[in-house]
């Protein structure tokens, strides 16, 4: 007697089958592209706790990512209480926590954008410019732990002034400010080169 089998077979894969599939120019930077490297080094905010750092910008043809180192030391923490903190650095972007970082910028003509309020998250192309979280990497170990955050800025901004605005009510950190010269980083725009060659 034949057994049927209740899962029924793969149907074939069709080899010819090509996927396109382009993410939207707001939403990241393009991995088809090799950024120019633009290193800031500015601490933005620092307590006894945590320090956040503005260490580089990666400038694409299109963008600015903003790359913000954010780490907090032990001190005189317990093993639990440090576990505490480990949890609280890596749930940072919860939305309507009000204890969570948030990141912004206003650009040279007065634009405020804020990462997590970022026009273009829900598929509709921004009128003038977004701010993204664009990923982030993190580690560390019995005394230290950071975490990298990535904004990518769409397009590039506008000459004058660029101004990053963090805070993190979590560490105790109120809302503080750095200022940049976008001259150089726009300067550095058409340096970006294509990792592919020119497909």
């Amino acid at each position: 007697m034949a057994t049927v089998s209740f899962f029924p077979l793969d149907p074939p894969e069709d080899e010819n089958e090509t996927v396109e599939s382009v993410a939207a120019p707001w939403w990241k930077p393009s991995d088809g592209e090799l950024a120019v490297i633009f290193p800031i080094g500015e601490t933005i905010a620092r307590n006894d706790k945590v320090a956040l750092i503005l260490t580089m910008a990666r400038v694409y043809s299109n963008g600015v990512e903003l790359i913000i180192d954010r780490r907090i030391r032990r001190g005189r923490a317990t093993r639990l209480e440090w576990q505490e903190m480990q949890s609280a650095i890596h749930n940072h972007f919860a939305r309507y926590d009000p204890d969570r970082v948030r990141y912004g910028v206003v650009l040279g003509d007065g634009q405020q954008l804020i990462s997590d309020l970022a026009p273009g998250m829900y598929g509709v192309t921004p009128e003038k410019h977004s701010l993204n979280p664009s990923g982030g990497n993190g580690g560390g170990g019995e005394d230290i732990y950071r975490f990298d955050d990535g904004m990518w800025l769409w397009p590039l901004p506008p000459e004058g002034p660029l101004e990053v605005v963090v805070q993190w009510p979590a560490f105790d950190i109120p809302e503080s400010h750095v200022v940049l010269d976008t001259a150089p980083l726009l300067a550095r725009a058409s340096e970006a080169r294509p990792v592919w060659g020119s497909d």
